[in-house]
């Protein structure tokens, strides 16, 4: 071994020795005075956020392992509660990066790279050199870090080989801070963009694996004008951070930061970036063994959409997608070259990173491909002009666009009008329209009735109304159906309110009514009881008054001469039949129409044996049971009482004949004689029996008939309504 070599192991064991002197004396000085540094580690480096009350925690002699960390692959195992305990730690590395505004340092071993945060007096040391390295862990933002509390520098180093990561390595954060070298061709440099700090640029680098969003600190000295790589195929190389979301603690998908110390130059921008060698849409899928994923393409076609600075364009009956790298004034209609890097995982090619300049003006669209509802479920017509034929469904403004939902057949998909000046057909309309085929990008719809697809449509004057939906739609009919459904409840609500009403009304009437009948009642009783007084003052009255005469002048003659007692007693005996009469007419047990033509055979038989006239009866035996009331009764008897005496005062008959029968609803009683008959000048003799008869029977609402011839007697008939069952 040279002895350069010995006295350099030798010096190396010395400082080890040392070191572990001193760790183990200001380990015993911790436990007596604890945090008496004058530079406290807590404060050192922005970066590390904690909660104040595990600050002490982190520093306690009491909660730091005695087990010492040697490479930074066993910092980096540690779980951020385990760093944060401060486990001490003794490394050797090379500095890949130091971070000036953080006061910190990046050293890489053989395992991995780690952060450290410089807690020592003395200054970064220089990129390159090979440190060894004391302190303790923590935890970091993203990662364990080291608070170092001196370091060793050993001499220059050599910078390790860098890493050539994969997309997933870089995404994942496996490789923070570790040293890298990314491929790929610069589609975009931004030196300081808005809302980056001083020293911070942007770089869009297309790699194998897709495009990569990387912030970069220039840390070397070859980069004097950062645009000079757009267009270039580079190796950028330099510390890898991962782009992390504090809020969420989420890594950002395509996103990353790097320290860059180099940026090498595989392949200049082109002098000329028309100057690619011009490919057909269609060819853009097929083999081609000198394609290459940094290989730009040019591809001439019209415009047949844009959105923004997405662009759809057709090669003759091909359909062709690009975005453009920077704003250029384009129009729909325009005859184009495109250069970009071709994307093929979607339906139709993709140049991404595009240029694009106008070879002819607006020239006419060309006509479109008539689409059947079966074919609207091919990729094959991505990006071409279409027209198709379908019901509105549906419709929505959103603040970019008016958006129609269409049923084809058994498909559905989504239209998106452009410019909107009129107002949407109605839902239910069969229309035809003419945009782009949009297909969607990702897994298919997961529907068997959505198509996977979307028509972009530049205005409305391509949408063409072929026929309006019948005035009965299903909105309209379940409105109709809503307002009679509110009807009938209506009706229902207002005929039970009526019914109640009417109930209450009823009700009103039937106490009315009854009242009513009370009162007819009480006049009728009134009206019976005002004829009975009138009854009884006529007839025992003014007998009453004959018998006090009589008596009168039988006390004024002499004994022999009394023979007007007998006339008395003749008297009082027609007042004894006259109450009897009274009182029959009275008693609501004789109101039937037997008990009626009963009193009155027995009444004129009675009367004619006294007169020494014969009677017969002839007529119905067996009467309807029919009531007759009170009144009618009365007047009824009265009537034939008053022809019956006729008979015995003027007649001179020898045998009278009474008839009874019913005819329809009346009582027909006959009354006829065998006398001499009436006289011709009866009624100017001023018989009024005859007109008093025929007043009782118009009274009750019944007739009068008297027939007579001289010599041969007279017949009289009576004709009484019978009250209804």
């Amino acid at each position: 071994m040279p002895p350069v070599r010995i006295s350099e192991e030798i010096r190396r064991e010395k400082f080890r020795s040392g070191a572990l002197i001193v760790f183990i004396a200001v380990l015993m000085a911790r436990v007596v005075v604890a945090q008496t540094a004058p530079n406290s580690v807590i404060d050192s480096i922005p970066d590390v956020d904690y909660p104040d009350n595990q600050k002490a925690v982190a520093l306690d002699a009491t909660n730091v392992a005695t087990s010492l960390l040697t490479t930074a692959d066993e910092v980096l195992r540690l779980s951020p509660v385990e760093a944060q305990r401060g486990y001490p730690v003794n490394l050797r590395g090379v500095v890949t990066c130091v971070v000036q505004e953080h006061n910190a340092f990046i050293v890489q071993d053989e395992t991995h790279a780690v952060f450290i945060v410089n807690a020592s007096s003395e200054s970064l040391p220089p990129m390159g050199e090979l440190l060894e390295v004391e302190g303790k862990t923590d935890k970091g933002t993203f990662a364990p870090l080291i608070r170092t509390s001196r370091y060793a520098d050993l001499g220059a180093g050599s910078l390790p080989e860098p890493i050539q990561p994969t997309r997933d390595q870089l995404m994942n954060g496996s490789l923070d801070d570790q040293w890298v070298e990314v491929h790929g061709i610069v589609e975009q440099a931004v030196v300081r963009p808005l809302g980056y700090g001083t020293n911070w640029s942007r770089i869009i680098l297309r790699t194998t694996e897709g495009p990569l969003w990387i912030d970069v600190w220039l840390v070397g000295t070859n980069f004097a004008n950062l645009t000079h790589y757009e267009d270039a195929i580079v190796r950028v190389r330099g510390c890898l951070f991962v782009a992390l979301t504090l809020d969420t603690h989420q890594l950002d998908e395509g996103h990353v930061r790097m320290y860059v110390d180099s940026i090498g130059v595989d392949q200049p921008a082109p002098a000329d970036e028309f100057s690619a060698q011009p490919r057909r849409a269609a060819d853009l899928t097929l083999f081609n063994p000198e394609a290459s994923v940094f290989q730009r393409v040019k591809v001439s076609g019209q415009i047949q959409y844009m959105i923004g600075q997405d662009y759809f364009m057709m090669d003759g009956t091909d359909g062709l997608r690009f975005t453009l790298r920077a704003p250029t004034k384009l129009h729909t209609g325009d005859l184009v070259d495109v250069v970009g890097y071709p994307e093929l995982n979607g339906a139709a090619p993709h140049l991404r990173s595009a240029v694009a300049r106008v070879v002819s003006g607006h020239v006419t669209l060309p006509k479109p491909r008539e689409l059947s509802p079966d074919d609207l479920p091919n990729a094959m017509y991505d990006s071409t002009r279409v027209r198709i034929e379908g019901l509105l469904v549906s419709s929505r403004a959103s603040p970019t666009n008016e958006t129609f939902e269409i049923q084809s057949g058994s498909w559905r998909f989504i239209a998106r009008v452009k410019q909107v000046k009129l107002a949407p057909p109605p839902l239910g309309s069969r229309l035809a329209l003419i945009g782009v085929y949009a297909a969607q990008g990702g897994s298919p719809a997961l529907d068997n009735n959505v198509a996977p697809f979307d028509l972009l449509i530049h205005s409305d004057a391509d949408i063409t109304v072929l026929s309006k939906p019948s005035w009965w739609t299903l909105p309209r009919l379940l409105i109709i159906v809503g307002a009679l459904v509110c009807a009938l409840a209506f009706l229902g609500l207002w005929v039970t309110q009526l019914h109640r009403q009417v109930e209450d009304r009823t009700a009103e009437l039937a106490v009315q009514i009854q009242n009513r009948q009370r009162l007819e009642h009480q006049r009728a009783m009134e009206h019976e009881r005002a004829r009975i007084a009138q009854d009884l003052h006529d007839e025992l009255g003014s007998g009453i008054t004959e018998i006090s005469m009589m008596t009168t002048v039988a006390g004024s003659l002499p004994a022999p001469k009394n023979g007007n007692l007998e006339e008395i007693g003749e008297r009082a005996r027609q007042m004894v039949t006259v109450l009897d009469e009274i009182v029959w007419a009275m008693n609501p047990k004789h109101d039937s129409l037997s008990s009626l033509v009963s009193y009155l055979c027995l009444y004129a038989d009675r009367l004619l044996k006294l007169a020494n006239i014969a009677c017969q009866l002839k007529g119905t035996v067996n009467l309807p049971d029919r009531t007759v009331s009170s009144i009618n009764r009365h007047e009824i008897f009265l009537a034939f009482k008053e022809a019956i005496t006729n008979v015995i005062r003027h007649s001179g008959a020898t045998e009278v004949r009474l008839g009874v029968r019913v005819v329809g609803r009346r009582l027909r009683l006959s009354i006829a004689d065998n006398g001499r008959g009436l006289p011709p000048d009866v009624g100017a003799r001023g018989r009024d029996g005859l007109t008093n008869m025929r007043e009782r029977l118009a009274k009750m609402g019944g007739r009068f008939v008297v027939r007579s011839q001289r010599g041969r007697g007279t017949t009289v008939r009576f004709y009484m309504p019978l009250d209804d069952l």
